[in-house]
């Protein structure tokens, strides 16, 4: 924990990503971990430092849901842990620090991509996967509305899950969201591995019987998902070639049927819903409407494929810039639809990390993690070493 915490202070400087530390704290409880450890008591995740994006709360740190354009609440501190942070502690992890929130934070300064600080991270997770990159930290929680822990993960070169809407409680994010309000957000972990990731879900998954959009459906196992019973689809060129590559050698079927290419309306849908405070009463049940048509044509499209592959960003991560809503081009279907989908590095690109994503069916995430671990071990190279 000593180290990693030296490892932050390095780094802030360089990448920015850091919103919060609290070294005295994060000591005592690595401490009491390893006392753990030792006694042979050690839970699933026991002394397993994590970061926490600035809109997840965590008791008694600095959780103020800042933007890149609102400086949120500064002076705010959480009397208790959203679910998924108690859930994390209560399995031994440790927090090792808050993450930015977004790449430009007006309340701590730009956070930049540890591959290449000239380059943009992507937001709005953007610390959490800099702070994974930058190998600062494992693990990392972070919050998906479009694409907002994916896109970080692509440019960064990080593995991370966007879960199935309703698979993760979204008590104690700030700011506050649920199935009514907002049907795209969901809390998710970044890793560098898949495997990790599949250990996070299991402790975070399941109703809290707080959020009320949470359905107990059953959490399935990647370890019995045959990848070579999988049907697997594509949407776009390269990067999906390696990918797909990799599946069919473990046996996959691909299918070759062409799917719709359902990025401009959901962009065009994304938007809607952004200004939908704007919109009269008649326009926004016909954005729900749209909105419902958009996830039905979907699964109908889809009802015979286990695993879509498709790019994260159309390119590698930019020169430094604010994230515009076209960069989530590739992320906002699966938003829309609820899908789960895996994120993961299968390249370079000028040096700079390319990845994919892997959609699977509604509820379907262990299928999703499988088929991205196949994909991972087989051709994930190192994206490229990190700054610092």
């Amino acid at each position: 924990m000593g180290e990693l915490l030296a490892r932050l202070d390095r780094l802030t400087p360089v990448i920015g990503a850091v919103a919060a530390v609290d070294p005295e704290r994060s000591l005592a409880e690595a401490k009491a971990a390893d006392r753990r450890l030792r006694a042979g008591s050690g839970r699933a995740l026991e002394g397993l430092p994590f970061t926490v994006k600035d809109w997840i709360d965590v008791a008694g740190w600095p959780v103020s849901g800042a933007t890149g354009t609102d400086p949120g609440c500064p002076d705010r501190r959480p009397v208790r842990d959203a679910t998924a942070v108690a859930r994390m502690r209560a399995a031994g992890a440790v927090v090792l620090a808050i993450s930015r929130a977004m790449a430009d934070s007006a309340a701590h300064g730009p956070t930049r991509n540890p591959r290449d600080p000239s380059r943009a991270p992507g937001g709005s997770s953007s610390g959490a996967a800099a702070l994974v990159a930058s190998g600062a930290s494992p693990l990392a929680l972070g919050s998906d509305s479009g694409g907002s822990i994916r896109l970080p993960a692509g440019w960064c070169g990080v593995a991370a899950l966007k879960p199935t809407f309703g698979r993760v409680p979204l008590t104690g994010h700030f700011p506050r969201c649920g199935a009514l309000e907002d049907g795209r957000t969901v809390i998710g972990p970044l890793a560098a591995t898949v495997t990790d990731l599949a250990a996070v879900l299991v402790v975070i998954a399941g109703p809290d019987g707080l959020d009320g959009g949470m359905p107990p459906v059953p959490l399935g196992d990647p370890d019995t998902v045959d990848i070579a019973a999988l049907r697997v689809g594509s949407l776009g060129a390269e990067p999906t070639g390696p990918a797909l590559a990799t599946l069919a050698a473990a046996g996959a079927e691909l299918r070759t049927d062409p799917l719709p290419d359902v990025r401009d309306e959901a962009l065009e849908l994304t938007r809607r819903y952004w200004s939908r405070a704007e919109l009269s009463g008649a326009e926004n049940v016909r954005l729900l409407w749209d909105w419902d048509r958009f996830r039905r044509r979907w699964l109908a499209a889809t009802a015979g494929l286990d695993v879509v592959i498709t790019p994260v960003a159309t390119e590698p991560a930019p020169p430094w810039r604010e994230s515009v809503d076209t960069d989530y081009h590739w992320t906002l279907p699966w938003s829309l639809t609820g899908a789960p989908v895996v994120v993961v590095p299968v390249g370079t690109d000028r040096g700079l990390p390319v990845a994919v994503q892997v959609v699977a069916q509604p509820w379907a995430d262990h299928v999703a993690l499988a088929a991205a671990r196949c994909i991972e071990t087989a051709v994930a190279p190192v994206a490229a070493e990190p700054t610092g």
